[in-house]
């Protein structure tokens, strides 16, 4: 390969980012100025000019520019050069992300584990795709990793200690893709994935399970919707073998939007016995301009965390939510 284009190449480089702030905001020529870089480096161009590689690289469609004339960035002009098919995003949100204020009190006027004061409680759920994007591997692309993690912070002791974890890793597929045969989008579930819940502890206080579940929601109005999720136990701790008299074998969830900023949800639980009910309701309101909402949640019942997923409780706390996203 001529030793002469890499040095080009990197000239190039340099003087981009030597431009005025407005010359570099041309987003045709920098996708122009970013392809040369990538071809000079091809060892088949070894015999071409930079002239005839440039000539190459202007050569961008009339559709191209229309798209940029009517907001398409740059980067995605770049990926049409360059044959880029990596997608645009790498985690998404997933599941709950909030940081709310309040207390725990437990049915029997025992101390709550997270304290007898004002707690703080943590929620973050990322997801994202290993296929997604790729070519040879389209057919993957449903399949998703998830991660989750509650915390609970006792922030009126002296030491603020975190009291308890609950994390929660996970494999899933979503079936979103209609236009896939068989696994696409069958009428009957949403999401079939396997997921281990732990508290990270061990000895008396180590609390695990492993899951096999299936999910569905559905839209009944534009306003309100309803899921479903349930689950067959894998594998549970020993401290925890009852955990199923408690958290039950599912969950039913109730979503309405009664306005397009606020979102109330209710979800329940039933254990295996009859009076194991346990609730949660949450309130979001988000206001213009903020990335984020409002946030209000209360608990009733069992399994808020997993060391204390026997002992029935009733906690009340507010914050924000966090969706690691832009609202519309």
């Amino acid at each position: 390969m001529n030793p002469v284009l890499p040095l080009l190449a990197t000239l190039i480089l340099v003087s981009s980012q030597l431009l005025p702030a407005n010359a570099r905001a041309q987003p045709a020529g920098s996708a122009v100025e970013r392809c040369l870089q990538a071809e000079v480096l091809k060892p088949e161009n070894a015999e071409r000019t930079v002239a005839m590689l440039r000539a190459d690289c202007e050569t961008i469609t009339t559709a191209d520019a229309a798209e940029l004339a009517t907001g398409t960035s740059a980067m995605t002009i770049e990926n049409t050069i360059l044959g880029n098919t990596a997608p645009t995003r790498f985690f998404r949100p997933y599941k709950d992300n909030y940081l709310i204020f309040g207390r725990m009190e437990m049915d029997d006027n025992s101390t709550p584990f997270s304290g007898e004061e004002l707690d703080t409680k943590f929620e973050l759920g990322l997801t994202f795709s290993l296929f997604e994007g790729r070519e040879n591997f389209d057919f993957l692309a449903p399949l998703h990793i998830g991660y989750s993690q509650k915390s609970w912070w006792n922030i009126a002791e002296d030491s603020a200690p975190f009291r308890e974890h609950n994390y929660n890793p996970e494999i899933y597929w979503l079936f979103d893709q209609p236009q896939r045969p068989l696994l696409g989008r069958p009428p009957f579930v949403d999401i079939i994935g396997l997921e281990h819940q732990s508290n990270g502890r061990d000895g008396p206080q180590s609390r695990s399970w492993d899951r096999i579940y299936a999910q569905k929601e559905v839209d009944l109005i534009p306003q309100l919707s309803v899921g479903v999720k349930i689950w067959d136990i894998l594998a549970r701790d020993i401290n925890n073998d009852d955990i199923r008299r408690y958290l039950g074998n599912g969950e039913f969830s109730l979503m309405f939007r009664p306005n397009e900023r606020t979102n109330l949800r209710w979800r329940v639980r039933r254990g295996s016995d009859v009076d194991t009910f346990s609730y949660t309701f949450d309130i979001y309101y988000r206001r213009p301009n903020v990335n984020g909402a409002f946030f209000i949640q209360y608990h009733d019942g069992y399994g808020e965390a997993l060391v204390s997923y026997n002992h029935k409780s009733r906690s009340l706390r507010g914050g924000f939510y966090f969706p690691l996203d832009v609202f519309d």
